[in-house]
């Protein structure tokens, strides 16, 4: 008996050594719009990103003061949603081409900021996918490879660029603008 159970717990650890190409590590995504050193943003993770209406791309260290854009700040995946992520791992075992295509949702709240004027958050869902490599939001999307920003999902002309803003510094921001109650 003792054998067999030997036997069992070393074929599950052997089963379990092998490498897995989930879409977390895949090297096919390492480049895409927020996907990090550990994959996609995980589900305990948020992110601000700030799209601009511009013919080029940008690159600030702080959120600009005085300039026209939209912010969007994704914040953790929903309960379900995080609870859905321990299913879709273990899908990615047998078929990481389903989980990339697939995706996930999670809360974002948009600020639209003109000439330094905040507005009221709205608050939408976004989805995040790998294969089409998109952000869609509730107006506009985000290409994931070329950090487009577009108007909508049909649209291949970008309307300006994305970028990802240092998370501590940007929430400050948003809270000295105390741009109001949220809406839904």
């Amino acid at each position: 008996m003792q054998i067999i159970n030997r036997l069992a717990i070393s074929a599950v650890l052997i089963a379990l050594s092998f490498p897995l190409l989930s879409q977390v590590n895949n090297p096919a995504y390492a480049d895409y719009f927020l996907v990090g050193r550990f994959g996609e943003i995980c589900t305990m993770c948020e992110a601000i990103v700030l799209c601009e209406a511009e013919d080029h791309e940008t690159s600030y260290a702080h959120l600009p003061e005085g300039r026209s854009y939209t912010l969007y700040h994704l914040q953790t995946r929903t309960f379900w949603s995080q609870m859905a992520t321990i299913w879709e791992w273990f899908i990615a075992n047998f078929d990481t081409d389903s989980l990339a295509s697939t995706g996930h949702s999670r809360p974002v709240k948009i600020y639209t900021v003109t000439d330094g004027n905040w507005s009221k958050a709205k608050i939408v869902h976004a989805h995040l996918s790998l294969d089409p490599a998109r952000i869609s939001l509730d107006d506009h999307v985000i290409d994931r490879v070329t950090r487009h920003w577009l108007q909508d999902s049909a649209s291949s002309q970008p309307i300006g660029f994305c970028q990802r803003m240092p998370l501590w510094e940007s929430l400050d921001t948003i809270t000295r603008q105390n741009p109001g109650q949220d809406t839904s």
